[in-house]
């Protein structure tokens, strides 16, 4: 079975918090909302897609990827696919990386067989690369698929799950990360659509590693 993700690529991606400092740059919310939102709004992938602060969740082996079966994320193998395969499934990508120049699948969901899937179109793809390249944004960011409502990824007993936000503001803001921004035609301004713990959550910083510059 082929892999799903390039396990190399991914565990490259930052940590949370190392993708976190990076886009505390003052000129990075210009970006997003400035040429970002653009090429959103110009091929309407803003409709079913939305900006991902990249980083990484686990170290991944070469036959795993990380796969989200109702709002709970796991590492799975080529083995644990398939079986979920053979009861009319198909596992899908919903988020993808930057690495290089590329856009490549980086996380996955288990959905029916039957479901169709939004993907990033070619045209888009090629426009956001550029804008990424040109505002040295490459590596930070990708794309997620825009879920039903916000929501937060934290950490329960040895899982990872995602709740509904509700768009609530009694949490501790402390210990959560904006990492998925979506736009509109109406609001200039993104709005966060996902976040994520991190004290709690297996977000691990890889060892050595020197934080890249943005600017």
């Amino acid at each position: 079975m082929t892999a799903l993700v390039d396990h190399v690529r991914y565990n490259d991606l930052p940590s949370l918090g190392e993708a976190n400092i990076s886009r505390q740059n003052p000129s990075v919310d210009d970006i997003i909302n400035g040429p970002i939102r653009d090429v959103f709004l110009k091929h309407c992938a803003h409709i079913a897609h939305c900006l991902y602060l990249q980083h990484r969740h686990h170290t991944v082996g070469a036959d795993k990827a990380v796969v989200k079966v109702e709002g709970t994320a796991h590492l799975m193998d080529g083995q644990a696919v398939k079986d979920i395969v053979s009861f009319g499934n198909k596992v899908v990508p919903t988020t993808w990386m930057t690495s290089d120049g590329k856009v490549l699948p980086m996380e996955f969901a288990v959905v029916p067989a039957a479901t169709a899937t939004p993907a990033p179109t070619p045209a888009f793809v090629l426009d956001f690369l550029s804008v990424l390249a040109l505002n040295g944004c490459d590596g930070l960011f990708g794309i997620d698929t825009i879920a039903k409502g916000a929501w937060t990824e934290m950490s329960i007993g040895d899982a990872s799950v995602v709740v509904p936000s509700n768009d609530s503001d009694g949490y501790d803001q402390d210990k959560f990360i904006p990492v998925a921004f979506t736009f509109d035609e109406e609001n200039p301004k993104f709005r966060v659509h996902g976040k994520c713990g991190k004290g709690e959550h297996k977000h691990s910083s890889k060892p050595n590693a020197p934080l890249r510059s943005l600017m």
